[in-house]
């Protein structure tokens, strides 16, 4: 199609004649109006709400139950027959990483244990996890502290309690604990730990087994000066997988044991979580596309018949078969336009309801209701109306591409 023709094809006689095209059958293109907005705002907010919750859940992984990146012993990872003493290294280890790595901004230790945790009535097991609070400053970011506080001292002996292990005890801020473990040669010991608040991440499988202790406290208790994880922090959290590949071989080639691992490949539920929301939402826009799709090609095949002798009289006056199937794409084209614009609306109406109402609702293996809000994303519109457009474009394409082949003669009875 050479230039004169396009022009031809997108002239202002073509957007006026698609313009009454349109206004003539107001009721038919309201209702394809409708079909495209409602398609483009659930996507939207379907999109939103996923973000949303993916988002929370991410935060919590890479700031707090991982951090952004995780350094250890592969026998860490995969653990065998070897004793827990094997699996720790030295922090002072990962000195020369931060010193090569800028991005990096902090380097901090984790050492954790599975124990007895005891008060007056009751002894339940736990998983006890010492942080360093300087060393990982948005360590609480994503915690919900119910009561009390975060211990702020490196080396004193206070510790967070996860809010269902915490009801379980029956225990609040201030009451004691014991701890009870075995040091990393076997020898059994115990330390009476102050509960300095109650924490709730909204996961059950933290909030029912899991106490934070300062890192030192836990070195103490285990009667080491190592740790089992190094948590690096980065300038910027998409850093940690971009350089891990580079971490790992520069790991390998100084001959250590450590491995790196990002908060993406140890959060499990991040991912299981993920791929739910992915399938589902491709499930939901095949539903909505194809309502969208039958209802503008049974719309467009309804105009086509209503118009059939006013296309032999366009075909007879020397129009192409091409010139009738673009004035159908062009008046599909600007309906789409339309509910495309009142679907972004609607979808930006709907976010502010939920986002002011503070609709709550109850996760799957979460401990606490969470607040429903929905972000709004322009990635999501661009992919919203692409779709839509495609959709659109297709549906119509079907019933025009009959109605330019038919036969001049008989569309131009139509008109007796």
């Amino acid at each position: 199609m050479n230039s004169v023709n396009l022009l031809k094809k997108i002239s202002p006689l073509r957007f006026k004649i698609a313009m009454r095209s349109i206004s003539r059958h107001h009721l038919r293109s309201l209702l394809s109006i409708s079909m495209i907005a409602g398609a483009i705002a659930s996507i939207i907010l379907f999109h939103g709400l996923t973000d949303y919750f993916i988002g929370d859940l991410k935060e919590i992984a890479a700031e707090n139950q991982y951090g952004n990146m995780q350094i250890a012993k592969e026998k860490y990872w995969f653990p065998g027959k070897e004793n827990r003493k094997q699996r720790l290294f030295p922090l002072e280890d990962l000195n020369n990483l931060k010193k090569m790595h800028p991005e990096i901004s902090k380097v901090s230790g984790r050492l954790s244990f599975f124990g007895l945790i005891s008060n007056a009535d009751l002894s339940v097991g736990g998983k006890v996890i010492g942080v360093d609070p300087e060393g990982e400053p948005n360590f609480t970011s994503k915690i919900n502290i119910s009561a009390g506080k975060m211990f702020s001292q490196k080396d004193s002996k206070e510790g967070l309690v996860g809010i269902l292990l915490a009801k379980q005890m029956n225990v609040k801020p201030g009451d004691s604990i014991t701890v009870l473990t075995s040091t990393v040669d076997g020898i059994m010991n115990a330390a009476d730990i102050t509960i300095s608040g109650i924490f709730s991440v909204g996961i059950d499988e933290i909030d029912a087994q899991v106490i934070y202790l300062p890192l030192a406290l836990t070195q103490s208790i285990l009667d080491t000066n190592n740790v089992d994880i190094g948590v690096l922090k980065f300038e910027k959290l998409a850093q940690s997988e971009s350089s891990l590949k580079k971490i790992n071989e520069e790991l390998a080639s100084g001959k250590t044991l450590l491995r790196g691992r990002t908060w993406r490949d140890l959060a499990i539920l991040y991912r299981q979580v993920e791929k739910f929301y992915d399938v589902q939402n491709r499930f939901l826009e095949g539903i909505l596309l194809a309502l969208m799709f039958l209802g503008i090609l049974n719309a467009v095949s309804m105009t086509v018949v209503e118009r059939t002798g006013e296309i032999g009289t366009l075909r007879s006056f020397g129009e192409s078969r091409s010139d009738i199937i673009c004035q159908f794409l062009l008046e599909s084209f600007l309906l789409t336009v339309v509910g495309a614009i009142v679907g972004i609306m609607l979808s930006v109406v709907v976010i502010q309801i939920f986002h002011f109402s503070g609709i709550m609702t109850e996760m799957p293996g979460a401990t606490v209701p969470i607040a429903i809000d929905i972000n709004f994303l322009p990635s999501s519109v661009l992919y919203a109306s692409s779709l839509a457009f495609i959709t659109s474009m297709i549906a119509t394409y079907i019933p025009a591409k009959r109605a330019a082949h038919m036969n001049i003669v008989e569309a131009l009875r139509k008109n007796i």
